[in-house]
């Protein structure tokens, strides 16, 4: 593999896994606020119960199913296992002199840039891999939980009348850890390469409070309709 194509490579991994993170983060933190809303909220989201309801669900399945995926050992599937062998296998990217000559080629180039570039040499991945591997009860909980309740459905467990939140326990906490581990590890390699980080916060995080806003808003508004309407019915009689 020449170098080009292997920077090609590098740039599709780190792109695909970041965006997946950051997918698994913005589910997890919907999850997270409309749980939150069951208590302070609560009228709100009786309005539509049965789709919040469904949306709870969804939103914590599918930051399960988006880690898993990040996760996966499988042979062929890109995993953070695996981007981090392509990073052992290619370290010369991330040196110190590939960064000057990358950096040279954007318009407002700084040779002061080099200055602080920190490179990327077997120890750190050792570092890395190192990270996930204290996550690793995490990570193992995770996997059963995709291959015997989200992904697939296990008889033989089913069966048992085990329930899967008390054999296999993730915490709120222990998600986030594993998120929060995987933005360092895959930015640290992008700041390597080009000097560039992804945000953790996604586009429209906020947007959830709108539409509990705007439901309140119109609850609001149809109480007036009818405190005026029975108004106007007490005045006649």
């Amino acid at each position: 593999m020449d170098l080009s194509q292997t920077e090609e490579y590098f740039q599709k991994y780190y792109e695909k896994l970041i965006w997946e993170t950051q997918n698994a983060r913005a589910h997890l933190k919907l999850w997270e606020r409309l749980e939150r809303y069951k208590s302070s909220h609560l009228k709100e989201l009786n309005q539509a119960p049965h789709f919040f309801t469904f949306a709870i669900k969804a939103h914590l399945d599918d930051a399960l199913l988006t880690l898993s995926r990040i996760l996966d050992r499988h042979e062929d599937s890109l995993s953070i296992w695996k981007f981090l062998d392509f990073a052992e296998q290619n370290c010369q990217i991330f040196s110190t002199e590939a960064f000057r000559q990358r950096m040279r080629q954007k318009p407002n180039y700084d040779k002061h840039w080099t200055k602080s570039h920190e490179p990327i040499t077997i120890k750190e991945i050792k570092e890395d891999r190192q990270k996930l591997e204290r996550l690793e009860q995490t990570v193992n909980n995770l996997t059963t939980w995709r291959h015997k309740v989200i992904a697939h459905i296990d008889r033989q467990f089913l069966l048992t009348g085990k329930i899967a939140s008390k054999e296999y326990p993730l915490q709120r906490q222990q998600l986030q850890e594993v998120i929060d581990t995987l933005f360092k590890i895959l930015n640290r390699y992008s700041r390597a390469y080009n000097s560039s980080t992804f945000l953790e916060k996604f586009v429209g995080e906020d947007d959830i409070q709108y539409v509990m806003d705007s439901i309140r808003f119109d609850i609001q508004e149809r109480e007036k309709q009818l405190e005026a309407l029975r108004k106007q019915t007490s005045d006649k009689g």
